[in-house]
């Protein structure tokens, strides 16, 4: 029996590391890391409102559709001079290591416009797949869009007149799970290494 007890006693040992590991990176460490990487983590979900936009396909879409899959949700406007090009910029190399690790498929990675008046379908589709094809650009009317932004902790506001007005806002991105829940939100300054470290460790949660 005592060539038993061992291999028990031995394996034993063994896992009590994994298994504290496991404990840990699914309670507290995994908030940790998600703040090292500036994203918030909510104590609990928060419901997303149902909203009627358009793809930049011409397609139609509703917000049920935040669900299946994690969402990634960024909210700018293709005449923005600087914030938003380098932030797409970002996440097309975040969504390629993330389809290097196998994870490309969990994920989708979306550009709401903040700038419905100038941002048709038509302008969301020369901008939009130019920094990656499985991107999707989402515009549609304004009060459609101002519910979606509020919800999602996203702020925006016009700022001067005539045709080269531009639009302030957050540079936040939202985190929706596979339930459609918005569930944490990422703010800047925005690295490609932190969204690939918060989706991989919420899609391994």
């Amino acid at each position: 029996m005592k060539p038993v007890l061992i291999t028990v006693i031995v394996v034993t040992l063994l896992l009590v590391p994994f298994l504290v590991y496991r404990l840990v990176a699914t309670g507290d460490n995994l908030k940790t890391v998600l703040e090292e990487n500036n994203v918030l983590l909510f104590t609990e979900p928060r419901s997303v409102p149902f909203v009627e936009l358009n793809r930049h396909d011409g397609s139609p879409f509703t917000s049920a559709q935040f669900s299946g899959q994690w969402d990634l949700v960024n909210f700018g406007y293709t005449y923005c001079p600087d914030i938003c090009p380098t932030n797409m910029a970002d996440m097309k190399i975040a969504y390629n290591q993330l389809a290097e690790a196998g994870l490309a498929d969990q994920v989708n990675f979306w550009m709401v416009t903040v700038d419905p008046e100038r941002d048709s379908t038509q302008q969301l589709s020369l901008y939009v797949p130019f920094f990656h094809p499985d991107f999707v650009g989402l515009t549609g009317k304004p009060e459609s869009i101002a519910t979606l932004a509020t919800q999602l902790s996203a702020v925006y506001y016009r700022e001067g007149d005539g045709e080269g007005y531009t639009v302030a806002h957050s540079d936040n991105y939202a985190i929706i799970d596979p339930n459609g829940k918005f569930v944490a939100l990422m703010r800047p300054p925005h690295r490609p290494a932190h969204i690939v470290t918060a989706l991989t460790r919420l899609i391994g949660q």
